[in-house]
């Protein structure tokens, strides 16, 4: 039990799950009102790694700004967000048929 506690602890020091999750939510909202902007076209790829990119720099900038000295958990929750997406939240979100695409299938019933 020792080597999960030791597991977990270092799972928690080492990542920021609250700016993983608001990294994960802006991205999510600029996707969206860049796929509402576009009409039919869906949104390419490269535009939505573009944004998460700039939505990683944007909230790293405000949370060092605001005083956040810990950079390599930073870099770590940065790296991880996406990940965390992928692996954590897409499958929940396809689960309850929530995506940005199927939000406004669900919307419009």
């Amino acid at each position: 039990m020792d080597y999960i506690q030791t597991i977990l602890d270092n799972i928690i020091a080492n990542f920021d799950f609250a700016y993983m999750i608001a990294v994960n939510v802006l991205t999510y909202m600029i996707i969206k009102l860049v796929d509402y902007l576009n009409k039919e076209k869906s949104v390419s790829t490269l535009i939505k790694r573009v944004i998460l990119v700039c939505c990683v720099a944007v909230l790293a900038l405000i949370y060092i700004l605001a005083g956040y000295t810990n950079y390599v958990v930073l870099l770590n929750s940065a790296i991880a967000a996406p990940v965390f997406y992928s692996w954590v939240l897409r499958p929940i979100l396809k689960k309850l048929k929530i995506g940005y695409k199927q939000y406004d299938e669900n919307l419009s019933i």
